[in-house]
């Protein structure tokens, strides 16, 4: 089954340059047990059926072990570290011609906490909260712009 399987993955890869398959097929289904098998290992208590070799057999069709919306994360919080380092804060402006895509990411984040704080589901885990609140991440833009321009603490 798993050689059946990385076989057509293989072959996915040959035609499209990339192993990003989408999770709705029975491929996809497959690729995304190989990522929930990768995360476990080597600490699983029980006998994987991802081994060594599969690993590299894998890593040698370049198989993204995070998914893309786990990029995504990586890429745009990178970028708010870089904002960071340039400004010493990390309240991105709404409109920021130089990189519109972080300040909509800032915004979806703040989005999602709101979401995450009314009982509502949201994508925003406790562990992303904490990377940005350790980067001094202010979750409400509105707040700091009140408090900031009349001084309030």
């Amino acid at each position: 089954m798993w050689q059946k399987m990385y076989d057509e993955l293989s072959q996915f890869h040959a035609i499209n340059g990339h192993c990003q398959v989408p999770s709705r097929s029975s491929l996809g289904q497959w690729v995304v047990r190989q990522r929930f098998l990768y995360r476990q290992y080597p600490n699983a208590t029980k006998q994987s059926s991802l081994t060594e070799e599969r690993i590299t057999l894998l890593n040698d069709l370049n198989f993204p072990w995070t998914t893309r919306s786990e990029q995504l994360w990586e890429r745009r919080i990178n970028e708010l570290r870089e904002f960071k380092e340039q400004h010493d804060h990390v309240m991105v402006p709404r409109k920021y011609p130089e990189k519109p895509q972080l300040s909509a990411w800032v915004a979806t984040q703040r989005k999602n906490y709101n979401r995450r704080q009314a009982g509502k589901t949201s994508p925003l885990t406790l562990k992303r909260i904490k990377e940005l609140d350790d980067m001094g991440f202010v979750w409400s833009y509105w707040d700091f712009n009140f408090n900031e321009r009349f001084n309030i603490n």
